[in-house]
């Protein structure tokens, strides 16, 4: 198996012989790059390759603790020292863990969408010889560790009960067929007749599974105890073996009965099958990438936030002008959390670890958050949305602030289970008009980092009480997160009539305080108002605007939870 880098600029001279058949795009200096991720075997290829999605690059553009992509090019040969110190480091299993997820993942992702346009989109290739049911040899060989370690015990038992029955005397066909010797008056036969003389069929299958199984650990250099009562072939036998692998398993296949062994025996020919085809140059080809694997990344995040059971308007995912949300839930609001909620709109970005969001990006992302706002301000001028999705306030004419956030994956260490999400920056919030939090105009921005590895076991494990634990939490801090930025630079307070009517104190202080003010759902603001006041603007407010409105309103503190 050979390791290569999306993205990564690379002598041509680097890929030949590996990736002849895929589009290279030019880089700076004569390089070339590779725009995909995924898994690539074909005739005329000694080996399989495997093209790692370029979130593993970090700035200093070196992976997997400090090696080069070109140093990732001799993994295929055991004698490379790269090879022996990506060994002992564990990282040989790591890759070839991480391989076999990778694949599963872009497999997942054609069949979580048929019948869309995602595939398409993301220019998912996926190819094979032999049909939709064939397997390749990343999912064979996993097919062959799984075996293993699920059945080492039946391995055991086998090879413990013929040994007993090799050792075992059958003392009625002794008798019945020897005569014994008489030694000091006791009868002593010579040549006892054991239970079993047959030769032991099912121990030659599982000696050749081993003796595999042990190539294949040089090879792909994952770590498996394999099981000690069997001899290996030595390594000439077993290059014997190899050459005419299908025709001897051909020769024993009758012999077998059990569903385990016939298990066995159809791995072992599947995956020696797949071998002489590449041998013999024979047309052939396994094959499945993804050139733009930002879409399938998106989808990895979409599955871990979003809820099966949340059905979404049409309009707010794929939206009439064309874009197309990441991520997008009802959650609860950041003012009132207990009775209303709003929708929280996410935007996966999937780059190298030296890049930022670009402006287009941000741009791009409140007007999703525009378009989210207009479908629902639409709704609620018809009379159509229903509690607790609260998006305007008709007293006060104040908007409930929709919260942003930007998703991206790293990979900074070698662990599928820890989440790793973490609060990476806020960016300067859109507004019209300085001052005004509660206005239309006014979209809150932040941005997170998440592991990319645990990503991708969630999407491929598909252990549901895990995603749903990840997407408790994961929504709970994205809004704690939001709040805190909002108790940080504002100021607020609950304003209570004295003597005029709510409705008659906002009309008469309306121009001087719209968009601050806002009234939440519930019974607790029936007659009180919430404003919030910018902490730049707190001189103006404590010496100017609070003593006028005290002559109306009681105001009181208010800390957002």
């Amino acid at each position: 198996m050979t390791i290569l880098v999306e993205a990564y600029a690379y002598q041509p001279t680097d890929l030949d012989g590996l990736i002849d058949s895929l589009d290279r795009t030019p880089a700076p200096g004569g390089r070339v790059k590779l725009n995909y991720v995924g898994y690539l075997a074909e005739a005329g290829q000694k080996k399989s390759v495997i093209i790692l999605p370029k979130v593993f690059l970090n700035a200093s553009r070196t992976l997997l603790g400090g090696y080069s992509p070109e140093q990732l090019l001799t993994l295929h040969e055991p004698e490379s020292a790269v090879y022996k110190t990506l060994k002992t480091e564990g990282k040989l299993d790591f890759l070839f863990r991480f391989s076999v997820w990778l694949y599963r993942a872009i497999r997942q992702f054609r069949q979580r969408h048929p019948e869309s346009d995602l595939p398409e989109r993301a220019a998912l290739l996926d190819v094979s010889d032999a049909g939709d049911t064939a397997l390749s040899e990343l999912e064979l060989v996993m097919a062959l560790v799984r075996f293993h370690r699920d059945n080492n015990s039946l391995l055991t038992y086998i090879k413990r009960f013929n040994t007993a029955q090799r050792h075992t005397v059958s003392w009625s066909r002794t008798v019945s067929r020897q005569q014994p010797i008489l030694q000091n008056g006791r009868p002593v036969y010579t040549e006892p007749v054991v239970k079993q003389k047959h030769v032991q069929y099912d121990e030659e299958l599982l000696v050749l599974y081993l003796s595999t199984l042990d190539h294949l650990q040089q090879q792909y250099g994952f770590r498996l105890e394999l099981n000690p009562l069997y001899e290996r072939l030595s390594a000439r036998a077993f290059a014997q073996f190899q050459k005419r692998a299908t025709r001897r398993l051909k020769e024993i296949r009758s012999r077998y009965f059990s569903d385990k062994l016939v298990r066995v025996w159809t791995l072992l020919y599947q995956y020696y099958d797949r071998q002489e085809r590449l041998r013999s140059g024979k047309p052939f080809r396994e094959l499945l990438l993804v050139r733009d694997f930002n879409i399938v990344f998106e989808d990895m995040i979409d599955y871990l936030l979003s809820d099966p059971k949340e059905k979404l308007p049409t309009k707010l995912k794929d939206q009439p002008d064309g874009k197309r949300v990441d991520h997008i839930y009802a959650y609860r609001d950041l003012i009132r959390p207990d009775v209303d909620q709003i929708y929280h709109i996410g935007d996966s970005k999937y780059y190298k670890a030296e890049n930022e969001v670009g402006d287009a990006s941000v741009f791009k992302q409140f007007t999703y958050a525009r378009n989210v706002i207009q479908h629902n301000i639409d709704l609620l001028n018809r009379g159509l949305v229903l509690d607790p999705l609260r998006y305007r306030d008709d007293l006060t004419e104040g908007y409930n602030p929709t919260p942003n956030f930007f998703i991206s994956a790293l990979v900074e260490d070698l662990d599928f289970s820890r989440d790793g999400l973490v609060f990476r920056k806020d960016y300067d919030h859109n507004r019209h008009f300085e001052n005004r939090l509660f206005d239309r105009d006014t979209l809150l921005l932040q941005a997170y980092n998440i592991n990319f590895l645990y990503v991708l076991n969630a999407y491929v494990a598909g252990n549901k009480a895990g995603r749903e634990g990840f997407r408790k939490t994961a929504r709970s801090q994205f809004r704690e997160r939001m709040v805190g930025y909002l108790n940080e630079h504002y100021d607020f307070f609950t304003l209570t009539p004295k003597s005029s009517t709510l409705e008659a104190f906002v009309s008469r202080h309306f121009r001087q305080l719209i968009g601050r003010l806002y009234r939440p759902s519930g019974e607790a603001f029936q007659h009180t108002v919430l404003l919030a006041v910018s902490k730049k603007a707190s001189l103006h407010w404590n010496t100017q605007e609070r003593p006028a409105l005290e002559q109306d309103v009681r105001i009181e503190d208010w800390f957002l939870q």
